[in-house]
């Protein structure tokens, strides 16, 4: 296996030359995210069907002549699993490449499997069994081993193997359109993309507090998301969200309640105790008009009976195309659509030919 590890500036010139020739890439990245908030990146991986560059971020003093080349429209981007490639894209050169392929979800609508891994991916196109014995090494330490740089290196190669598979049979199927259309959007749920004020929406157990506790949660949500990014820490190492829950749902006596209500550790109180407990009680004060609208509960509003035959409808139409349902459509969309009657803005598109008219046509007879 043959390739070249780019550590000089003038490597990393001549490889841009070479990659912005192609019609395609495939691209892989090594990153370690243990302590931080952001994904330290260790090796970007990049192939053209013919040479391999192992780019090595720690030695370069600057990517951003990489950046032309995500970005370059005439040229397709080729990942497995991608959310996480891409946020490390979005830290480094502050870009979302475009446009992008990703092979997890062509595999999701060629019918081989929903959410399948790589490893079983390549098997089942090359018959090849990949070892995983690299995949958690440290890709930070330095120098990297050869054992590294060969896992990392046959990573693209193969990628660009199963993609030519993958191409084929989405032409076949006509549904090359279906992939490109579902990659268009990838990218847009990166969390520092997101606003913090709107984090709070994803909390478990949200959708059983009042107004005035939501507001609460927002703003210590959207805290804690800003000193995470700003600290580059975890979340959890912030304060975990149970914590979060907690404390949105108390009235907050004293300081010592984060404690003894709301377990957050001696830690993160001598650290945090003050402003937590300054966020929480300025939230509560709020009149409760300019508080966030209750979160709906899933489920809890929308008759069992249709919903369990748009169900149907859905398990028939994914049977019929040999894709999973769970891919096709999502239970909150069903819900959505049984509130608003009319499909969500998630079954348009290529959805919407592929079950979306069946659900209308179901949803008239009720």
């Amino acid at each position: 296996m043959e390739y070249q590890v780019v550590m000089e500036m003038e490597q990393l010139h001549d490889a841009m030359l070479v990659c912005s020739e192609a019609r395609v890439l495939t691209i892989d990245t090594e990153f370690v995210r243990v302590n931080t908030y952001y994904p330290e990146v260790g090796l970007i991986q990049i192939y053209d069907g013919k040479r391999c560059f192992l780019i090595d971020p720690i030695a370069l003093p600057d990517l951003q002549s990489l950046k032309a080349l995500m970005l370059s429209s005439s040229i397709v981007k080729v990942f497995h699993s991608c959310s996480e490639d891409l946020e490390v894209f979005q830290h480094a050169l502050g870009i979302i490449p475009r446009p992008i392929f990703d092979t997890q979800i062509a595999a999701a609508l060629l019918g081989i499997g929903f959410s399948i891994s790589y490893q079983r991916l390549v098997e089942y196109y090359l018959g090849i069994e990949l070892l995983k014995y690299e995949t958690r090494s440290d890709w930070l330490k330095r120098p990297l081993t050869d054992n590294q740089l060969k896992y990392a290196a046959l990573d693209v190669v193969h990628l660009y193997e199963v993609y030519n598979q993958e191409l084929k049979a989405l032409l076949e199927t006509n549904r090359l359109g279906w992939v490109s259309e579902e990659c268009a959007g990838l990218g847009l749920q990166i969390p520092t993309m997101i606003d913090p004020s709107q984090f709070y929406k994803k909390v478990k157990g949200a959708s059983v507090l009042d107004r005035s506790q939501l507001n609460v949660l927002r703003d210590l949500c959207s805290w804690r998301e800003v000193t995470a990014r700003n600290k580059n820490i975890p979340r959890n190492r912030v304060i975990e969200q149970k914590s979060l829950l907690a404390i949105a749902k108390l009235k907050l006596s004293s300081k010592t309640d984060l404690v003894t209500e709301a377990s957050i550790t001696p830690k993160q109180f001598r650290q945090y105790g003050d402003v937590i407990f300054g966020v929480a009680k300025e939230a509560r004060q709020k009149e409760e008009h300019l508080c966030p609208e209750i979160i709906p509960r899933s489920g809890g509003s929308v008759n069992s009976e249709h919903l369990q035959r748009l169900r149907r409808v859905v398990m028939d139409c994914a049977e019929s195309l040999s894709v999973s349902p769970e891919f096709l459509v999502k239970r909150r969309h069903l819900e959505e659509l049984l509130k608003l009657d009319q499909l969500p803005d998630e079954l348009n598109g290529w959805r919407k030919e592929a079950v979306g008219n069946a659900l209308l046509i179901e949803m008239a007879s009720f």
